[in-house]
């Protein structure tokens, strides 16, 4: 298994599209060099709002590929490789491995409703069947269940199972799995809403989406964490979490438009195309987003 080390703050990147919603290899190259400019510890690929349930298999790999020759070592690369079937997401984590990622991440899509034995039997047969090191993905809000912390705790004795992106909206939760997990286990928060709770209870960084369009006031509050200056951090956890403002002027349907018209009036040049069906925003919707780039000064001047 690879010798990497899972902390710190790990967007959840976009996946760029042309306007007739093809991959861009250009304007995802683009980002993931912002990214890693901006001071990231790591780049989380085909993520929820990467919009990989829209993506076929060839695309997938394709877009990790880019991922990876493009952050050419100087952080590690997390792929998503969630699917329905274990089977699929055993597949698309091997094809990552021989890519070049340096972990997966994968959450069990549901249709039939899930269960906690069913997300134990998946990450485990996931982990005999892989030798990358990986992270469990909760996201209730999605998935319409909540793994329990019990759950993830048994999860987290298992050698390959090293981490967890928790994206849920009570930090209780979160504080409740690092009770139980080892503490090299690197339990990372998903929303905003939790990062101070979180960081405070002994998480290991945060990954999110809304990373892409500014990381550099988050990179600076979980530095400060880490060097036990938590009154500084403290004092700069609302600039650091501000983005999550931008949101709410949508659905979550509406999340990967969202960050893609944020990124684009902070001045980034892209397409702000999602796949159908994920909806574009409309001319309100934008308004309002506009407002709120605004709000938070950083909206870009033309």
């Amino acid at each position: 298994m690879n010798p990497i080390k899972i902390e710190g703050i790990i967007p959840a990147m976009v996946t760029l599209f042309d306007a007739e919603q093809q991959l861009d290899e250009k304007a995802i190259g683009a980002q993931v060099d912002f990214l890693v400019k901006s001071g990231v510890d790591g780049i989380f690929c085909l993520g929820s709002v990467g919009e990989f349930a829209y993506l076929n298999e060839d695309e997938r790999n394709k877009t990790v590929k880019i991922v990876v020759d493009k952050v050419a070592g100087r952080v590690p690369v997390i792929a998503g490789t969630s699917h329905f079937s274990t089977r699929g997401s055993i597949k698309l984590s091997k094809e990552a491995e021989n890519i070049g990622a340096d972990a997966v991440m994968s959450i069990l899509v549901p249709y039939f409703p899930l269960t906690d034995e069913m997300i134990y039997n998946y990450y485990k047969q996931l982990s005999e069947e892989i030798n990358l090191p990986i992270l469990i993905y909760n996201f209730p809000m999605i998935t319409n269940f909540d793994i329990s912390p019990e759950t993830i705790g048994k999860l987290a004795k298992i050698n390959k199972i090293v981490g967890l992106k928790d994206t849920v909206l009570d930090a209780n939760h979160t504080i409740r799995v690092l009770e139980l997990v080892p503490k090299d286990f690197a339990v990372m928060p998903g929303s905003e809403i939790t990062l101070q709770a979180s960081l405070e209870a002994g998480a290991k960084g945060a990954i999110f989406g809304t990373s892409n369009i500014d990381p550099k006031p988050l990179c600076e509050v979980y530095n400060l964490y880490k060097s036990g200056n938590l009154e500084k951090a403290k004092t700069k956890m609302q600039e650091a979490t501000r983005l999550i403002e931008v949101m709410i002027v949508a659905s979550i349907q509406c999340g990967p438009s969202i960050l893609k018209n944020a990124m684009k009036l902070n001045g980034r040049k892209i397409n702000t195309t999602v796949r159908s069906p994920l909806p574009e925003l409309n001319a309100e919707q934008l308004e309002k987003l506009r407002a709120v780039m605004e709000k938070l000064g950083l909206l870009h001047k033309q």
